[in-house]
């Protein structure tokens, strides 16, 4: 039992090496393929620049709307509790006098 259980391991060693060796092989395939650009030019900076602002201004526009709606909740929901407790205690100070 011990020589298959020696042999089961060797076995799955050698397949994670290879897998390993497979992966490692694609993933410096795709390195090469990848060209990353050193410099930008200033137009494409520019252009860079402005769509990074119109995302950012998208992004904090949708926050702020999140956050508005939050808020109204929130008001909404103390609002209730406020209006339920004068409610009740207009109530007991008339059931009293």
């Amino acid at each position: 039992m011990s020589k298959e259980e020696k042999t089961e391991e060797k076995l799955e060693q050698e397949i994670e090496a290879e897998v390993e060796a497979d992966l490692l092989a694609k993933l410096e395939h795709e390195l090469e393929e990848v060209a990353v650009p050193v410099s930008v030019t200033p137009p494409e900076h520019t252009k860079l620049l402005d769509r990074i602002n119109t995302m950012d201004q998208t992004v904090e526009f949708v926050a702020g709307e999140l956050w508005q709606r939050q808020g109204e909740r929130l008001g909404f929901t103390i609002g209730l509790l406020y209006g339920v407790m004068i409610g009740i205690v207009t109530y007991v100070i008339f059931l009293m006098g």
